[in-house]
């Protein structure tokens, strides 16, 4: 069986950091590259350009660049300089530890961007009163789960609620007793926002027996681009001063959400509001790069839900390039349902540093609401679901909700609030609706027996 993916980032062939020949850019037009299930080559795709948004510009790094980008992953966090004695810690290429809610933190240095307890402090802020970890807990913050100094965050090897029960952790070298590799392309992938480490640090996949097998991490190690990369050899060898990402009780194929898309997914803080869910969503990433990974997803997940966010980074105004953006949205939709998912849209919002793309925006949406009602005729459960998002943002009752970082493009962590309770309304409501805008149904399939196909 052969599967297309595509990968997303500048890559070696395998891991030693000689340079990959270039296969050209995966479009609809120049195919992805193409792996065997259970043998993935080394040869991988480098990109040779970005696109025409500033949300694009952080997604992709070269080779050999240890310029850390959002997400910080290269960068320990100032609380492991030292321990509760005084004393040194341990030096931080042998112990490694990211509190999760900082991947998000270093998206905005104006504006706070990471999860805060009930009270509206951070990670930092258990450094100093180890006595309260897990007292001021919210939705979307568990201390004991998230924070390093309250025994969680990216190496802590105990079992999380946000993953199922399951432990995913960075170990200090190879996978320590109890353990396993990460065996699938899909959960390493995965595993990275568990971890606390940004989409757009995936490298890419090999098949090399001279590196760890499974998901490993990189980090100022010679010969390896810093970032993670996933080798499927079933054997491997360890590396010195290579971290590999392990797990216990891990199981992709028990994953009922899955989040794909661009930076709006790949900055959404999902796991603790969907506890059990994937987010392998990478900034930058267009409806091209979606179709390219979407046969890897179907293949080696089983979702219920794939929450979908794609198609803002395709456009550049002129109406030919969204028309194809919204097919490849089409093929990218079709195959989950046909997979037996159902897939929630998240539509495009108007972003105030974007209004010459607006009228685009609004043309895709429209493409798309036609296709959900489609999609829905001759069912009661329609399969694509589409949460209106740029009207509801731009009615009078959001016009001071702050639903923007600082760069006026990517939400703020309101705006994502929001977003969690739309959809979480999408997904349990047990009324059916094919669209949803600001908490209420504006179209939803018709009654049995009905002559027309929904009603509004």
């Amino acid at each position: 069986m052969v599967l297309a993916f595509c990968l997303a980032i500048t890559s070696p062939s395998g891991a030693n950091g000689e340079n990959a020949d270039v296969d050209g850019v995966c479009t609809a037009e120049s195919p992805c590259l193409a792996a065997e299930v259970g043998s993935v080559t080394a040869s991988l795709l480098q990109r040779g350009s970005l696109l025409q948004r500033g949300k694009q510009t952080v997604g992709l790094k070269t080779m050999k660049s240890n310029n850390s980008q959002p997400g910080n992953l290269f960068n320990p966090p100032a609380h492991q300089e030292s321990n509760s004695n005084g004393s040194q810690a341990r030096d931080s290429e042998r112990s490694f530890c990211e509190d999760y809610p900082k991947q998000y933190d270093d998206y905005d240095n104006t504006k706070q961007f990471g999860a805060t307890d009930k009270d509206g402090d951070g990670c930092n802020f258990y450094g100093a009163h180890l006595d309260q970890c897990g007292l001021h807990d919210d939705e979307d913050f568990i201390a004991n789960e998230m924070c390093c100094h309250c025994g969680g965050g990216s190496t802590s090897t105990a079992p999380r609620s946000i993953h199922n029960g399951a432990s995913v952790f960075v170990s200090d070298g190879s996978c320590p007793e109890g353990s396993d590799a990460i065996s699938t392309l899909a959960a390493c992938r995965a595993a990275l926002d568990m971890v606390g480490i940004s989409g757009m640090d995936y490298n890419g996949a090999e098949s090399a027996g001279d590196w760890p097998k499974g998901c490993y991490l990189c980090k100022n190690v010679d010969g390896c681009s810093n970032g993670v990369w996933f080798n499927n050899h079933p054997q491997g060898a360890p590396v010195a001063r290579v971290r590999q990402i392990c797990q216990s009780n891990y199981d992709p194929m028990a994953v009922k959400t899955l989040f794909v898309g661009d930076s709006d997914i790949d900055f959404w803080d999902s796991s603790a509001v969907f506890p059990g869910s994937f987010n392998v969503g990478v900034g930058g990433f267009t409806t091209s790069d979606v179709k390219g990974e979407v046969d890897q997803w179907v293949a080696e997940l089983d979702p219920e839900w794939v929450v979908i966010v794609c198609g803002e980074n395709d456009l550049n105004g002129r109406r030919g390039k969204t028309r194809k953006a919204f097919a490849r949205f089409k093929t990218i939709v079709q195959k989950f349902i046909q997979d037996g998912s159902r897939v929630i849209y998240m539509g495009t919002k108007p972003e105030p540093d974007t209004t010459n793309l607006h009228r685009e925006y609004q043309f895709y949406d429209e493409e798309i609401r036609r296709f959900a009602r489609k999609q829905a005729e001759g069912t009661t459960t329609p399969p694509l679901v589409m949460i209106d998002v740029f009207p509801a943002f731009k009615s009078r009752k959001f016009r001071n909700k702050q639903l923007y970082n600082s760069d006026n493009l990517h939400m703020s962590r309101n705006g994502y609030k929001y977003w969690n309770e739309w959809a979480k309304q999408a997904m349990t409501s047990p009324d059916p609706c094919i669209r949803w805008q600001d908490g209420r149904c504006r179209e939803a399939p018709a009654p049995p027996g009905d002559d027309d196909d929904y009603y509004y």
